[in-house]
């Protein structure tokens, strides 16, 4: 498999040493920063090569994950983060999505279950802990609030999105070419005002458009 690069930001020191312990023992991980705090992690993003995927706590000094996730999606949009964390909160579940998480995973969860998530959002999916896909099930349930001007074609996009297609696979189903698919996924991130694919499906859920 294609080395994958991560970055923890996490304020434990213990279970940040014990999580970069765990995935560097994987041929294909490479996970050699480390930040306790998002401000750290921002001021490095900003001035080193970045990482393809960051594992980010919510409770985080300082600046909260959440705010950590909106700021990094200003500069550097295609960096991937998955949310790591204690807490199954529907709303810090929601608005991390939102913010534009590409998942959001609990600290219960085993090293090979994140290791998996790392995998699946890495290769473009979405990675969800079984208590954290309930809860964004459970919006699907909820009444509409508009259509946002969503498209017949960027509605189909978003349901395979939500089936967790990645965008190649979304352009085989549909026949059409990846530049295609991604620009309708464009224009649905614009119409929904999200950054991430997972931002879209749990927007879309919550209001009912899909």
């Amino acid at each position: 498999m294609i080395p994958i690069n991560i970055w923890i930001v996490e304020d434990d020191a213990g279970y940040r040493r014990n999580l970069q312990r765990s995935l560097v023992r994987e041929k294909h991980i490479d996970c050699n920063r480390v930040f306790p705090s998002c401000i750290e992690f921002l001021e490095a993003i900003r001035t080193d090569k970045h990482p393809d995927l960051v594992l980010m706590d919510l409770g985080l000094p300082g600046m909260s994950g959440v705010e950590g996730i909106r700021e990094l999606k200003t500069f550097a949009p295609d960096v991937a983060v998955i949310v790591l964390t204690l807490s199954d909160d529907k709303e810090k579940v929601m608005q991390s999505l939102d913010a534009g998480a590409a998942g959001y995973l609990l600290k219960s969860s085993s090293t090979r279950q994140i290791v998996n998530g790392l995998e699946q959002v890495f290769m473009g999916s979405a990675a969800l802990s079984p208590k954290v896909a309930k809860i964004v099930l459970e919006e699907l349930r909820k009444p509409g609030a508009g259509e946002f001007s969503l498209s017949d074609r960027e509605k189909e996009v978003l349901g395979l999105l939500a089936e967790d297609l990645s965008i190649k696979e979304i352009a085989a189903q549909l026949e059409v070419s990846r530049a295609t698919a991604a620009f309708h996924l464009g224009n649905i991130y614009k119409k929904l005002d999200v950054q991430s694919q997972t931002g879209a499906v749990a927007k879309a859920l919550r209001a009912g458009v899909i």
